[in-house]
């Protein structure tokens, strides 16, 4: 099933995507949204980003290549840090770069939504509350980066 967010004469929604159309949820998918309404051209909506989440967690230094590009090892234990939430836009809107950079890289990315709250689960366990997958293009300004103590 293919879902999103989307603006339709000034409401937004969770909808579910069919072929060229969208229909609204009634609730976020991962809460069980249903189907309401009319089916709407998906020409007809703006797109927002899939999710509004309350935090963006990351994994660093995650890809052996891309470690070796930067000149960095893959750390033994995963470096988390988070993104806020304000870092999230949707498709088509504008990203904006820190004026102070002059170095501002992008790499596309694959984005877990998880759609229930994860504490001190398996791996296994953990699979379940995955509700799917979205693409995701991380912009980092590397200058400034460099400059913070974490990395």
């Amino acid at each position: 099933m293919r879902t999103c967010r989307f603006r339709l004469a000034g409401r937004e929604s969770y909808g579910v995507v069919e072929g060229t159309t969208v229909r609204a949820l009634n609730a976020a998918p991962w809460a069980g949204g249903l189907p309401e309404g009319k089916v709407v051209p998906l020409a007809d909506v703006q797109l927002l980003a899939p999710v509004e989440p309350s935090k963006v967690v990351c994994v660093g230094r995650n890809y052996r290549a891309h470690a070796k590009e930067l000149g960095n090892e893959v750390p033994a234990v995963p470096l988390l840090f988070l993104k806020p939430p304000s870092a999230v836009v949707g498709p088509q809107e504008a990203i904006r770069c820190p004026e102070q950079s002059k170095e501002v890289h992008h790499e596309a990315e694959l984005g877990v939504v998880v759609g229930r709250p994860l504490t001190h689960v398996s791996a296994v366990e953990a699979r379940f509350g995955v509700f799917g997958y979205t693409c995701l293009n991380d912009v980092t300004a590397r200058d400034i980066q460099r400059e913070e103590k974490q990395f």
